[in-house]
């Protein structure tokens, strides 16, 4: 296995804890799409894998112990508060860019595709930007906080 070259991999790799997460409209009008206390785990290795968790603390537990026996109602909350999704990825130097190649996702449209990134490093935090993204009917751009844990 291959490693990524050495000044991507020593800017990246490691866990990242998921400080905020707010999103902005065309109008400026700032959204939380997964809620004030939203929590998030990031990861990448020095090999060029990744893997991006995110979640609604607050989803409802279901009714039934059983896995695969939840209300559409209950699924529904509990997909709608989480997102995850891994692969690999690439960065970007000259274009502050890092792709995440994406081979599975709870959202099944981001797979075999590339989620792209503007990042920026800030002492122990990375902050990561999308493009605008539709969510709930309407585009925003996200920004996520990153706070390195290893």
């Amino acid at each position: 296995m291959s490693s990524l070259p050495k000044t991507a991999a020593a800017d990246f790799v490691g866990a990242w804890r998921l400080v905020s997460f707010e999103s902005r409209d065309g109008e400026g009008r700032v959204h939380r799409p997964l809620g004030e206390d939203v929590v998030g785990q990031l990861l990448y290795d020095a090999h060029g894998n990744m893997s991006a968790i995110l979640m609604r603390p607050d989803r409802p537990r279901f009714a039934s112990e059983d896995l695969q026996r939840g209300t559409d109602a209950e699924v529904r909350a509990a997909f709608d508060g989480f997102l995850a999704y891994f692969g690999t990825y690439t960065v970007d130097a000259a274009k502050a860019t890092v792709a995440h190649h994406v081979r599975a996702a709870a959202y099944p449209n981001w797979v075999g595709g590339d989620q792209v990134r503007h990042y920026r490093f800030e002492g122990p935090r990375l902050v990561l930007s999308t493009p605008a993204l539709q969510v709930g009917g309407r585009p925003l751009t996200s920004t996520l906080v990153w706070e390195r844990l290893l």
